[in-house]
């Protein structure tokens, strides 16, 4: 439903590998290892580990498409997997980001307001620090006291770690949580 809603706001699905590299999902996202869960004996070094989150995949999508006409509108839901001391977690999250001149912070908030709608579920923001977004320009949604997700302005230099110019509003939904939350209700 997460999906076919997505898809009604304009938004084109994108579907990208579970393995992926720390490059990607650190360095070039300005942020430090979350709990990765990494390939022992890889074969290549671009799939050396497993997604702890989803975002960076849309990021790599707009460097591989910079020639094509703006608005681009992407998402991705799919499974991610954190290691959090001995055990490894796995969640259902739901990423999606819009590149155009204009970007913004409210893009995403738009986004966020109508997927909870559309679900029944009430949520608060509050200002969040993360440094893949922009100081002032990033939130954390919150549910029934859980953070379900993040959303904001990518900062400049992880624009600029991937080669690119135009501004991305971005946010990542952790659907697990959410789901968890509105089965709760029933």
């Amino acid at each position: 439903k997460v999906r076919e809603i997505t898809v009604g706001l304009g938004y084109q699905e994108i579907m990208s590998p579970i393995l992926t590299n720390k490059d990607f999902l650190y360095k070039k996202m300005s942020i430090e290892d979350a709990g990765t869960i990494e390939i022992e004996e890889y074969m290549s070094e671009t799939y050396s580990v497993v997604r702890s989150w989803v975002l960076p995949n849309l990021m790599e999508v707009f460097s591989k498409n910079k020639h094509v006409e703006f608005p681009q509108k992407i998402f991705e839901e799919g499974l991610v997997n954190i290691r959090k001391n001995d055990e490894i977690i796995e969640y259902n999250r739901i990423a999606i980001a819009s590149s155009h001149d204009e970007a913004n912070y409210t893009d995403m908030r738009q986004v966020l307001d109508y997927i909870m709608k559309c679900f029944g579920l009430h949520y608060d923001i509050e200002e969040a620090e993360h440094n893949s977004f922009i100081d002032g320009r990033c939130g954390r949604a919150i549910v029934k006291g859980k953070k379900v997700a993040y959303l904001g302005e990518i900062s400049p230099v992880v624009l600029s770690n991937w080669g690119l110019e135009m501004p991305v509003a971005a946010l990542e939904l952790n659907l697990s949580e959410m789901f968890e939350i509105i089965e709760s209700r029933k």
